[in-house]
């Protein structure tokens, strides 16, 4: 495994982004590679159905009618069997590749290499901390307990990717076999835009913390972003403790959400001391006073830190300026950040829609869809100000 180099040009937010959008790439793109295989089969299904309706509705009665339409339906039988151990092999290969990258590891670690620099570099800007540093070890341990918890978070993807396949198959079968069975006409095209909706939804189901549901690539992606921070920010406070620097400070964007901001530009300890002390001043001699406002786990317990949060904890130096000390939360450009959210979402599902339309008239709606929520989009930015990040716009980047 190559050596990752701290980037001194990336900034956390970017990391973050950066590494929460390589897991859910990856993720969606197994997703999508499973439900191309199921549509496949799906659409194949619907194709035998529509023979076994052709042959019941030209002859009803008589036994060269029995006939046809039992070796059909023995066809149409082996067919699904066939397609239920294809599909079950394919998911296991699937999963096995992931499982193989151990991706991770990986991520925790260039979080952790990164933070650590960071905070290295916070330090260093004063002189009275960084001659009384003493390194003992890596941040390793520091971040075990966060690559761990990512590692279980992606088991829960490959256990439902395992089964996604199968189920996904009987369940379109289940939906649209009663009626040929019972010899009853159905358009295809009706079952068609069945399978595509079905298909559209994805791999669904998993439940955070919040009892908020998530599809496969929004989930792998907060998953990624939530473990990135939490090792970039349990990293750089390691390093801090190491230079005996106790206290930090929540940092973040302006659109900060209401359970982050009441933090943001707080002075928090890492070692549970609260009230008022005095220091060293770090940029010369004397002393400062400084009020600690809280601890850094009761803020993580209060909400700092929830899923997909961005926030890092940099090092708190006497006699420096607090870099968001006074922050106030912004209702307006939190709101403004969700409905982005939103729509970039909208944005998705209409490629879903598209990537699994069955015919020329489905994929042109598609396209309409995707245009009018595009264009939402770039109204909404240029009402509010914010900026358009096109990677949260494409398939691959979260739900598929």
């Amino acid at each position: 495994m190559a050596l990752y180099l701290p980037d001194t040009q990336l900034t956390s937010d970017d990391l973050i982004d950066d590494l929460g959008r390589l897991l859910a790439e990856r993720y969606a793109t197994a997703e999508d590679e499973l439900i191309r295989e199921v549509a496949v089969r799906a659409y194949r299904d619907l194709d035998l159905q529509a023979k076994i309706r052709t042959a019941v509705e030209a002859d009803r009665a008589g036994l060269q009618y029995a006939l046809e339409r039992n070796r059909q339906l023995a066809e149409l039988s082996r067919t699904r069997a066939t397609a239920l151990n294809e599909l079950q092999f394919k998911a296991v290969q699937v999963v096995g590749r992931l499982r193989d990258e151990n991706l991770s590891a990986e991520i925790i670690r260039v979080a952790a290499v990164q933070g650590e620099a960071e905070a290295a570099a916070r330090i260093g800007m004063a002189d009275k901390v960084t001659s009384a540093t003493t390194l003992n070890g890596t941040s390793t341990q520091a971040t075990a307990e966060v690559a761990l918890s990512l590692q279980s978070r992606l088991e829960e993807l490959h256990l439902r990717i395992t089964r996604y396949p199968q189920d996904a198959f009987q369940r379109i079968v289940s939906t649209t076999s009663p009626n040929v069975l019972l010899g009853v006409s159905t358009q295809l095209r009706a079952q068609q835009a069945a399978v595509q909706s079905f298909l559209a939804e994805g791999i669904t189901g998993f439940v955070a913390r919040d009892d908020r549901r998530w599809r496969i690539g929004t989930y792998a992606e907060m998953a990624g972003r939530t473990s990135v921070a939490r090792a970039f920010n349990d990293a750089g406070i390691w390093r801090m403790e190491q230079a005996d620097l106790n206290l930090v400070t929540p940092v973040g964007s302006l659109s900060s959400c209401r359970r982050c901001a009441p933090w943001v530009g707080k002075t928090l300890s890492t070692d549970g001391q609260t009230g008022t002390i005095t220091l060293s001043d770090s940029t010369g001699d004397g002393y400062v006073t400084v009020t600690i406002d809280g601890t850094v786990d009761g803020a993580r317990a209060a909400g700092l830190g929830h899923p997909n949060c961005s926030h890092k904890f940099v090092a708190v130096l006497p006699g420096l300026p607090n870099p968001q000390a006074g922050f106030k939360y912004d209702e307006a450009a939190d709101k403004a950040r969700e409905r982005q959210r939103e729509i970039e979402v909208e944005i998705r599902a209409a490629k879903r829609d598209l990537s699994v339309a069955p015919n020329a008239v489905e994929a042109r709606a598609a396209r309409e869809d995707i245009k009018a929520a595009q264009q939402k989009l770039r109204d909404h930015l240029a009402a509010t100000g914010r900026k358009r990040n096109s990677a949260r716009e494409q398939l691959a980047f979260a739900d598929g």
